[in-house]
């Protein structure tokens, strides 16, 4: 890709460690944000999707990723941009290509 400004992260969640009785350890476990790809995070408002079900949705982001990434429908992430957020929210649909290595997010 010839334009990535941004950086596709995605949210990981890590359960909680227990002891030897299996309680929960305090202080342990939690979310954080972890670094996918170099991306291009685009302003979307006039792409529409409608689901099976007739249910109509409108992503607010389109994003497009420099390599094939293993991401589903529902991960939340983010396209920062530096230190700041340029979009956020769950993954609609994920379109990766075959020829040329790079994937679509819709979010």
């Amino acid at each position: 890709m010839i334009f990535a400004p941004h950086t596709l992260q995605v949210k990981v969640f890590t359960p909680m460690e227990t002891d030897e009785f299996g309680r929960p350890i305090p202080g342990t476990g939690g979310e954080s944000w972890q670094d996918v790809c170099k991306c291009r995070c685009d302003d979307n408002s006039t792409k529409e999707f409608t689901s099976e079900n007739g249910e109509v949705f409108r992503p607010n982001y389109h994003v497009v990723c420099e390599k094939k990434i293993s991401l589903s429908a529902g991960d939340e992430v983010r396209c920062m941009d530096g230190e700041n957020v340029r979009g956020t929210g769950k993954v609609y649909m994920v379109k990766n290509t075959n020829y040329f290595g790079y994937s679509e997010i819709w979010m």
